[in-house]
């Protein structure tokens, strides 16, 4: 409650503008009243009120007298003045001792409940920014930098503002360097520490900026920017610090700011860099322009599945450009897609565990790596960049492709065969051949049909026909046949197995069963 001293030396009005209004309700609280300036100074000085409503003219020591008194003993005292009509020049000589306004008897309601809800605003305001001084009188830079970053409002902006020149902290554009530490275990947390005192001697004790602790990240507010042509060799001095530790780090920048108040939006937009750093890190700072380039300038138009085949392909012909192309071509598919980074990675392990399930059944040799390869997979989720899950993704393949046979040292059309006679059960398609040899569609398929004197498709169904024989000689049942050759719709299997045998698969299946 604000505490308010009301002087007139007109009783009726004293009292009259005591009950005039709840000013409980409005936050405040008549102490007393006074009937002229003398014993409204004595009262003042009793009870020091936040306000004092005062009339220009008494008898003895008058309004004006009495607020230039008041003025000395308290410059932040608010004041309103009453004044008749008839004194109206008076009452504009008042205004000049910064008086919060006038009101003319007789008193109208709205008006007086406006001024104090204006009065009111402003103590508020007040009481908020001395509260904030005693607070800031404590704090260091650090806590000082943190409080920043926190969120100040405007009424602490000021108090600040104030303690940051008194701790040093002054600069015309800061930025905020953030640093979040990769530790796998308790022992590797003193890496922490280390880091600490690195960035006090690159920074403090260089006078570029100030170190600061928050939520386990560490940061620089640097009253200089980094130049471009400095982050590697902040980048490499961190990183030498860390070697030995086990840990690893990530760095992010923010933007600029031109006052010490807009150092949270710096350290909002460092926070949102670290957040993506699985996409954006590559080993070196993060800047706000790695958000605007880490984007593919063209997005895949194939799906994760459709990927997925043609690594496959692509490995069992030993083509290793073609796997490092389509991997990343992979992790952009997902990346576009807005996948996370658990759901990237658990999309990796999936489409690599039926890659490595096709290899194991070609390869005995593979086979006895089986749980090499399964601890390998394991490893995908440890990886903290999408770059090193490339690398590591294009590793395992790497291993799996020599351990079928080396690649590439045949012609194409060798290949192709090879492949057809392997995997006649799959989707096998010229044109997701074409795109592995790196050859137009219709050029592949010329190149086929020279060197074996049928087309691609003629070939490939003239295989399966000849395994469905085969498996519909063993008993088994036509739509199972079909399946197994490579052929999802029945009907479709019956008219090829009659095109090419001259008749159905169940007449077949019942011959040869009698023969």
């Amino acid at each position: 409650m604000i505490k308010v001293l009301i002087v007139d030396d007109e009783p009726k009005l004293r009292e009259g503008l005591r009950t005039f209004i709840d000013w409980n309700a409005l936050g405040y609280d008549v102490v007393d009243t006074a009937a002229n300036g003398n014993e409204a100074l004595d009262k003042y000085r009793r009870h020091h009120p936040g306000l004092v409503v005062a009339d220009i003219r008494m008898p003895g020591m008058d309004g004006l007298q009495l607020i230039e008194k008041l003025r000395s003993e308290d410059p932040q005292l608010h004041i309103l003045i009453l004044s008749g009509y008839a004194d109206f020049s008076y009452a504009k000589q008042a205004m000049t001792q910064r008086v919060d306004g006038y009101l003319l008897k007789p008193v109208d309601e709205d008006e007086l409940e406006e001024y104090l809800a204006k009065i009111k605003k402003a103590v508020d305001e007040e009481t908020a920014s001395e509260e904030w001084k005693h607070v800031t009188a404590e704090w260091t830079r650090e806590s000082l930098i943190q409080s920043v970053l926190a969120g100040a409002d405007e009424q602490q902006t000021v108090p600040i503002c104030e303690r940051a020149g008194e701790v040093g902290i002054t600069g015309k554009v800061y930025q905020v360097l953030l640093l979040a530490v990769h530790a796998e275990d308790d022992a590797d947390l003193g890496a922490g520490e280390l880091l600490r005192k690195k960035l006090g001697h690159m920074f403090e004790d260089t006078g570029r900026g100030w170190v600061f602790g928050i939520q386990a990240k560490l940061g620089v507010l640097l009253k200089d920017p980094l130049l471009a042509v400095e982050y590697e060799s902040v980048y490499r001095e961190i990183r030498e610090e860390l070697n030995g530790t086990g840990a690893e780090f990530t760095a992010a920048l923010g933007n600029k700011v031109g006052c010490l108040p807009d150092i949270r939006s710096s350290y909002l937009e460092a926070c949102e860099l670290i957040k993506r750093h699985f996409f954006l890190d590559q080993g070196a700072i993060l800047s706000p322009e790695a958000l605007r380039s880490g984007a593919p300038s063209e997005l895949p138009d194939a799906s994760i599945e459709e990927i997925g085949e043609q690594l496959y392909y692509a490995l069992d012909i030993g083509n290793q450009e073609a796997i490092q192309s389509l991997v990343r071509k992979a992790g952009q598919t997902l990346a576009a897609g807005g996948c996370p980074e658990k759901e990237i990675k658990r999309r990796f392990v999936e489409v690599l565990t039926l890659i490595l399930g096709k290899a194991l059944k070609q390869s005995s040799a593979l086979q006895d790596r089986s749980k090499e390869f399964s601890d390998f997979l394991s490893e995908i989720h440890k990886m903290r960049t999408i770059e090193g899950l490339y690398e590591k993704t294009e590793f395992l393949l790497q291993q799996i492709m020599h351990q079928l046979g080396e690649g590439g040292k045949h012609r194409e059309v060798k290949i192709m065969l090879d492949l057809i006679h392997r995997n006649f059960n799959e989707n096998l398609k010229l044109e997701t051949l074409s795109g592995i040899f790196n050859y137009n569609s219709a050029y592949l398929g010329k190149l086929f049909k020279n060197a074996t004197g049928e087309y691609f498709n003629t070939y490939l169904d003239k295989v399966r026909i000849e395994k469905a024989k085969a498996y519909l000689e063993e008993g088994l049942k036509v739509y199972q046949v079909a399946e197994k050759v490579g052929y999802t719709n029945v009907d479709y299997f019956h008219s090829k197995f009659r095109k090419y045998v001259g008749t159905s698969p169940s007449a077949y299946r019942k011959t040869a069963s009698n023969a």
